[in-house]
């Protein structure tokens, strides 16, 4: 056996983790399910530090799978991960929570917590990680600032309507100031008006050095805004475009 093969067995017998420069890099990335099914195809793609990137596609094309990847929800069949330079493919599943620590996730169904207030539901990850009572109120109301609903702190979920929901599902995933924000359909259940509004949180976010990853069917949102594109269909890249639109045929 090559010097190279050995080295690189006795590091994934050791659980070593290697590691990149990039945000988020797949190397040859193939999620094969129990049935059959290829949902993504040495997939090859780098992310930068900062970048905002659209991921879009038709329904069932792999965009689901390549999020849940990218947070350990799932993992490759082959091929590896890196998530802010680490190899997450041979992380402990031990190791897992604490690469969360450092990703913010925004999806379609809001998943709030009904019987906690705006402010519990935005600190309940802070308080699992242990963050002293100080940090969470200051960070909770530094994050509820963000998103414009600090006078809205001690209202329940079902009391707000389904723009400001998302907004505090937003301030649940920025609260620990993640490197990355990943989001999955955020303004699926939106109208028009609150959809903009709510990119045009993100695109803040963004500003101020948080790696963008946002799966979406939102053609009008896509085509204005004009961020780097990645289109993916049956499991393939088949586009990636600085400044794209929508189209992936």
């Amino acid at each position: 056996m090559a010097i190279a093969s050995l080295l690189c067995t006795a590091k994934q017998q050791a659980g070593v983790i290697e590691q990149t420069d990039n945000m988020i890099e797949l190397q040859g990335v193939t999620r094969i399910f129990p049935n059959g099914v290829r949902a993504l195809n040495n997939i090859n793609l780098t992310i930068n530090p900062g970048d905002f990137v659209f991921l879009v596609g038709p329904s069932g094309a792999g965009k689901s799978t390549f999020l849940r990847m990218l947070f350990r929800e799932d993992t490759p069949t082959e091929g590896k991960i890196f998530v802010d330079g680490k190899d997450i493919t041979l992380m402990p599943e031990s190791r897992v929570p604490y690469l969360r620590r450092n990703l913010g996730i925004v999806l379609q169904d809001f998943q709030l917590l009904k019987r906690r207030t705006v402010a519990e539901n935005v600190a309940f990850g802070l308080r699992v990680i242990g963050a002293s009572a100080s940090e969470i109120s200051n960070r909770v109301q530094e994050a509820l600032e963000q998103v414009g609903l600090s006078h809205k702190r001690r209202m329940f979920p079902t009391e707000l309507s389904g723009g400001e929901q998302q907004r505090v599902c937003i301030a649940r995933a920025i609260v620990n100031n993640p490197l990355i924000l990943i989001t999955d359909e955020p303004t699926g259940n939106l109208d028009p008006m609150i959809s903009q509004e709510i990119m045009q949180l993100f695109l803040e976010i963004n500003s101020r050095g948080t790696t963008i990853i946002m799966a979406t069917h939102n053609h009008n949102l896509v085509n204005k805004l004009r961020k780097r594109v990645v289109a993916l269909v049956d499991g393939h890249i088949i586009k990636d475009e600085q400044g794209g639109t929508y189209a992936y045929e």
